[in-house]
C-alpha cells in the first residue's frame, strides 16, 4: 500500500539552507512572508543560471493560485519552499496531491517546526514540544513515551502509553 509523503518535524525534504539541484531543469520557489528573505536570497544566488519562477503567496488564501502554478510545471522542475509551518505544510501537501514526490521538494521552516504524537490509548493526535520524549495526550490525558516512528497514516509519532511510578490509573 502506497502512502503520498506529509511533511513532518524530521521530514527529509526539511533542510537549513537550500541546494540547488542542477539535473533540474526549472525551478519554482514559493514563499510567504516569513520565508521571503530567504527565498529572494535563494533566487538571486541563482541568477541566469536555471529558469527560476517566484511565487510569493498571502497564506491560505492562495491555495488555488499555488495549485495552478504547481499543476502547470513540467517534468523535471524543482520545487523550493520557504514559509511558516502552516502554510509550509499546505504548500507541500498540495505539491504532493498534485503528483510531486519528496526528491522535487526542499523545504525551509521559518520558526518553530511542529510535532505530533498519536495516542494508541485514544487514538487521537495531540502536538508536543520539538524534542519531548514523554508527553501527556490532551485527549485522554494519558502519559505517553513518545517513540522514534512516525506514522504516515496516523500523522505522528506513535505514542505509548505508560502508567508513571507513583501515579495510578483510576477507572481503567
Amino acid at each position: 500500500m502506497y502512502n503520498s509523503p506529509v511533511l513532518f518535524d524530521k521530514s527529509i525534504t526539511i533542510v537549513n539552507k537550500f541546494t540547488p539541484r542542477n539535473e533540474r531543469r526549472k525551478f519554482v520557489v514559493i514563499s510567504d512572508q516569513a520565508g521571503y528573505d530567504q527565498a529572494k536570497s535563494f533566487t538571486s544566488e541563482l541568477a541566469g543560471t536555471v529558469p527560476v519562477e517566484c511565487l510569493s503567496i498571502n497564506g491560505m488564501e492562495d491555495k488555488e493560485e499555488i495549485k495552478r502554478v504547481i499543476l502547470s510545471q513540467k517534468m523535471g522542475t524543482q520545487f523550493y519552499i520557504a514559509a511558516a509551518w502552516n502554510n509550509a505544510v499546505m504548500i507541500f501537501s498540495l505539491g504532493v496531491e498534485a503528483g510531486l514526490s519528496e526528491a522535487e521538494i526542499q523545504t525551509v521552516i521559518i520558526g518553530p517546526k511542529r510535532r505530533y504524537v498519536y495516542c494508541m490509548k485514544c487514538f487521537e493526535v495531540s502536538e508536543v514540544e520539538e524534542e519531548a520524549e514523554i508527553a501527556e495526550c490532551d485527549h485522554c490525558r494519558a502519559s505517553l513515551e513518545i517513540g522514534p516512528f512516525y506514522s504516515i497514516v496516523r500523522e505522528g509519532y506513535i505514542g505509548y502509553p505508560f502508567i508513571p511510578i507513583g501515579k495510578e490509573e483510576v477507572g481503567s
